[in-house]
This record gives C-alpha cells, sequence and structure tokens, in this order.
C-alpha cells in the first residue's frame, strides 16, 4: 500500500511581516515553502488523476479536498 504522510507545515510562514527573522531567512522560509507546496501539489494531482482514470469518486473527492486545502494553507505564496 502506497502512504503518504499528511503534510501539516507547522513552520511556514503565513505572515512574514509579523515574524521576527532577517530578510534571509524569510527568503529561505519561502523557497522551502514552495518546495513543500510544489510537492505536495504534484503528488495529489497524480492521486487525483489516478482517481479519475479508475472511476473513484470516493478518492478523488478525498483528494481534490486534500489539493484545495493544501493551496489554502500555502496562499501566502500567490
Amino acid at each position: 500500500m502506497n502512504k503518504h504522510f499528511a503534510f501539516q507545515p507547522e513552520h511556514s510562514v503565513s505572515n512574514l511581516q509579523s515574524l521576527d527573522m532577517t530578510d534571509e531567512e524569510k527568503m529561505a522560509q519561502i523557497i522551502v515553502d514552495s518546495s513543500v507546496l510544489q510537492f505536495h501539489k504534484k503528488r495529489l494531482m497524480s492521486e487525483i488523476d489516478h482517481a479519475l482514470s479508475t472511476r473513484n469518486k470516493e478518492k478523488f473527492t478525498k483528494f481534490s479536498t486534500q489539493y484545495n486545502e493544501l493551496v489554502d494553507r500555502f496562499a501566502h505564496l500567490h
């Protein structure tokens, strides 16, 4: 069984202005957040595509919800 962890961005930066970080630390955090976002978006899109191709509505709904939650969590990157 292929299990993926559910990413919980405990350290992601949602409001860079309110944190006591140097500009370099903020930029590093943005790069890390962007990498994590892209990794999970790619994984979830693959899962969604597979659910569509197998006509699995339950998995499609599950992974679509996770995708939308991920995008919401990282909205600060847009």
